[in-house]
């Protein structure tokens, strides 16, 4: 659980700067620029008198977890040259957004305690709990996400697209960063797919394409679809646990947010898929349901998300908020 301890920003990325030059060149690394990456110390957030009353501290709630979803933190105006510009937010939304919920009373919990919240075992909360994911292990989500979770004693975890971190592509994390972020205690790695972050052709016309985990290729029956999608979520799996020390699976976030319930061509496949990741991880969450947590909830059935992207405005994510408080 985030401590509420503050410190320094720049004191932060110096410290995580000397961790990785600590750790000393592995093999995993593609070239020494990769390797240097640090976050960036979180941006200056100075809220107003209209802030402060807007977001004012609320009595507890911890009767249900917010779960919130961001996809990659970018410097200022650094989304042009990012496909999936649409679903990123810049650093100082991100940085203010957090400062406002720090405000408001909102403390951050582990995904270990998440689960036993919502396993209905016995676990300490703050006295209103959130929980915060990024999707894909892009490697901005650490170098302009940490310096502000840092600053706020928040942590968060991250949905790994193994994938393209093992092939190095050199907008997503290391092997490297990713034990870094691990050991830090604010980051949480979790797996989103191996290889199977694309969309695959499930017919003969051009727009007949389909998240690789939801659809049968097309000419690809059950039995192949299940050896393609089990294997890939194993391979997943195993690199997570060759590479990044101290994993523990918890919980599974499916590419695009659909194990078939969104759109498949197989009706049989969200109940094969959904069985195969419960047998192997405590929760599963999508977006298309509440992102408010229940004790008892998502034993069989998966949580949802808040999105957060740069589209949600400070009012948007406020409602939201404060919806759920009063459920």
């Amino acid at each position: 659980m985030g401590g509420k301890t503050r410190r320094g920003c720049l004191v932060g990325a110096a410290c995580l700067c000397a961790a990785l030059g600590a750790c000393g060149q592995s093999k995993d690394e593609p070239t020494d620029k990769v390797a240097a990456r640090t976050p960036a110390p979180a941006p200056r957030v100075v809220l107003t008198a209209d802030d402060r009353n807007l977001w004012a501290p609320r009595p507890p709630v911890r009767s249900a977890v917010p779960v919130l979803l961001y996809h990659g933190v970018a410097p200022v105006g650094d989304f042009s040259k990012r496909v999936d510009a649409t679903l990123g937010i810049d650093s100082e939304a991100f940085a203010r957004q957090m400062v406002l919920l720090d405000h408001a009373g909102y403390d951050t919990i582990t995904l270990d305690e998440f689960v036993r919240f919502i396993r209905r075992e016995a676990v300490s909360l703050p006295p209103r709990p959130l929980l915060v994911t990024f999707d894909g292990a892009r490697a901005d989500s650490w170098t302009g996400g940490d310096g502000i979770l840092r600053e706020l004693g928040f942590n968060a975890a991250v949905f790994v697209d193994v994938g393209r971190v093992e092939a190095k592509d050199p907008e997503y994390l290391t092997w490297k960063e990713l034990n870094t972020m691990q050991r830090s205690g604010r980051w949480d790695a979790q797996l989103q797919s191996g290889t199977g972050h694309h969309q695959i052709q499930y017919g003969p016309a051009p727009a007949d394409v389909g998240p690789f985990y939801a659809y049968r290729g097309s000419e690809e029956r059950l039995d192949g679809w299940r050896e393609r999608v089990f294997s890939d979520i194993t391979w997943g799996e195993e690199q997570l646990s060759a590479h990044v020390r101290g994993y523990r699976p918890l919980a599974f976030a499916p590419p695009y947010g659909n194990y078939g319930q969104a759109g498949t061509n197989d009706p049989r496949i969200p109940r094969e898929l959904l069985a195969r990741l419960f047998d192997s991880f405590d929760v599963v969450f999508t977006q298309d349901r509440s992102p408010l947590a229940s004790p008892g909830a998502g034993k069989a059935e998966p949580l949802g998300r808040l999105q957060i992207s740069r589209d949600v405005t400070e009012g948007e994510l406020r409602a939201r908020l404060m919806s759920g408080a009063r459920q």
